[in-house]
């Protein structure tokens, strides 16, 4: 089984073989996307991390079933537009695609 990510009006939720993780919105501070390079080659592989109000965080990579839809969904439910994955390089700082209204 394949990790999954989905982004529904309840939160972002990682579907993994051992179980799932959620993380509410009303727990969510705040998300971002970033680009890392993977040794030993420099492979790019992108990232999304919600922040739990706790300072945790859940770290989804763009290998996870689902990763473009989810990102896309949280920043709709932000009200920004579409975030260009493919223009994110690993020298870029986190893209912040969500925070939650204090």
């Amino acid at each position: 089984m394949a990790e999954t990510v989905s982004v529904d009006d309840q939160g972002i939720w990682v579907v993994r073989p051992n179980g799932t993780t959620g993380l509410p919105w009303v727990e969510v501070t705040k998300v971002a996307v970033y680009a890392s390079a993977l040794p030993p080659d420099g492979r790019r592989i992108l990232w999304m991390d919600a922040t739990h109000v706790s300072g945790e965080f859940v770290e989804i990579n763009d290998l996870t079933a689902g990763f473009d839809e989810a990102v896309a969904a949280v920043a709709s439910r932000s009200g920004r537009g579409p975030v260009d994955l493919s223009r994110l390089q690993s020298s870029d700082p986190p893209v912040e695609i969500y925070r939650a209204e204090a």
